[in-house]
């Protein structure tokens, strides 16, 4: 049977980690499932993880992952720890592999 290659934008590749990291499955379990090329998903990981740096920037190459610069967060500035008469604040993040992180004041 012959393989046939699927062409993935940057977008596509994002919304594959966060099922990877969603499904608590290692790399290359989840590729297996997914009929994924596991050394493929983990360079595409690693190219849009980090800028690569270097001459001219980012380039091009045909077959290989296009650099992106990470994008800008926001900061939530959720007041001083010490003032008086603040509001309640929750906050939940999931890290995936059923990992949560929560903060809350108040």
């Amino acid at each position: 049977m012959t393989k046939r290659r699927v062409k993935r934008s940057a977008a596509m590749w994002r919304e594959l980690f966060r099922r990877q990291t969603s499904s608590g499955l290692v790399t290359a379990e989840f590729c297996r499932r997914e009929g994924i090329n596991a050394g493929l998903f983990r360079r595409w990981r690693a190219a849009l993880a980090e800028p690569k740096r270097g001459r001219g920037g980012a380039s091009r190459t045909r077959g290989r992952p296009e650099a992106v610069t990470p994008s800008t967060t926001s900061f939530i500035d959720l007041g001083g720890l010490g003032s008086a008469g603040t509001s309640r604040f929750d906050i939940r993040l999931e890290l995936g592999g059923g990992i949560v992180l929560s903060i809350a004041r108040g």
